[in-house]
C-alpha cells in the first residue's frame, strides 16, 4: 500500500551538523604543499625511465648546440683575425643562424622587459612598505583589512540606465 512509500517513511537521516566528519570528504579539497610532495615522490619506475630518457634526449641536443657554436665561434675568430669586420655571407645565409639570431635578439628584449617590470614592481612595494610606515597607528593586519575593504567598496564606474525607448 501507500505506507511504504518513500514520503510515509520517517527520515533516518541524523540532524545537519556543520563541520561534521562524514561531511568533510563532501567538501572541495584544497591541495597543500604537503600532498604535492607526496604525489612527487610517488613515481613509478616507468616515469623515472621516461624522465631519464628525455634529460637524455635534451642533454645531447645541448651537446650538439653546444659543439656547433662553438665551431661558429672558432670561424668567426678566424675572419675577425683576418681583418673581417662584418659577419661572412655564409652565415647571413644560414636560415637557421638567422633564426638563432632572431630567437637570442627577442629573448635580449624579453629579459629587458622582465627587468623594467621587476624595476617598477619594487619600486611599487617601496612605496607600498613607505606609504604603511607613515601611518603605523594601527596593526598592520588591520591596516591590510581596511586597505582591502575600501577596495571592495570604492565606487564602481556608473553605468547609464537604458530608458524603456531604447530597450
Amino acid at each position: 500500500g501507500r505506507s511504504d512509500s518513500d514520503s510515509s517513511t520517517l527520515s533516518k537521516k541524523p540532524p545537519f551538523v556543520r563541520n561534521a566528519m562524514e561531511r568533510r570528504s563532501v567538501r572541495m579539497k584544497r591541495p597543500s604543499v604537503k600532498s604535492f610532495g607526496a604525489e612527487r615522490l610517488i613515481r613509478t619506475s616507468l616515469d623515472l625511465e621516461l624522465d631519464l630518457q628525455a634529460s637524455r634526449t635534451w642533454h645531447n641536443q645541448l651537446v650538439q648546440e653546444i659543439s656547433v657554436l662553438k665551431e661558429l665561434k672558432e670561424q668567426l675568430e678566424q675572419a675577425q683575425g683576418q681583418g673581417e669586420k662584418e659577419l661572412p655571407q655564409w652565415v647571413k645565409d644560414d636560415e637557421r643562424f638567422r633564426l638563432w639570431l632572431r630567437h637570442v635578439e627577442k629573448r635580449k628584449t624579453e629579459h629587458k622587459c622582465e627587468l623594467k617590470a621587476d624595476k617598477m614592481m619594487r619600486a611599487a612595494a617601496k612605496d607600498v612598505h613607505r606609504l604603511r610606515g607613515q601611518s603605523r597607528k594601527e596593526p598592520l593586519e588591520v591596516q591590510s583589512f581596511r586597505e582591502k575593504m575600501a577596495f571592495f567598496t570604492r565606487p564602481r564606474i556608473n553605468i547609464p540606465t537604458l530608458s524603456a525607448d531604447d530597450v
